[in-house]
């Protein structure tokens, strides 16, 4: 039996939550929501196979969240609304590993996930 790969989300969207949540199970993985910087990097220990941001609803100091998490050896998705150019900006430079918008993360999930939950 594989082990369940866990994936550790800051998302506010209900919509999103469930959709990822979903989709993630069919991949044989757990979603984790997180509700603020602390909690994620407390849960970085289990060791998730993605951490997902929702760029609308990060706090300030986010951008240290996402390098602790690269030296713990976890990918990074980001996303918020395509108009928010400075926010996909910053979150390609803070090193997340992938940054889309909205439309992109809705459409083009499964593959997303995918590509971190080896599926």
């Amino acid at each position: 039996m594989e082990a369940v790969k866990s994936v550790l989300a800051l998302v506010t969207n209900l919509m999103f939550s469930v959709k990822i949540r979903e989709v993630a199970a069919t991949m044989g993985g757990h979603l984790t929501l997180v509700s603020n910087n602390e909690e994620i990097l407390e849960k970085l220990d289990i060791h998730p196979s993605l951490l997902i941001l929702d760029l609308t609803a990060v706090e300030d100091g986010w951008q240290n969240v996402v390098a602790k998490a690269k030296e713990a050896g976890v990918p990074v998705l980001a996303y918020g609304p395509h108009v928010e150019v400075d926010l996909h900006e910053a979150a390609r430079a803070a090193g997340c590993d992938d940054v889309v918008a909205n439309s992109k993360l809705n459409i083009d999930l499964p593959n997303l996930l995918g590509k971190y939950l080896g599926n």
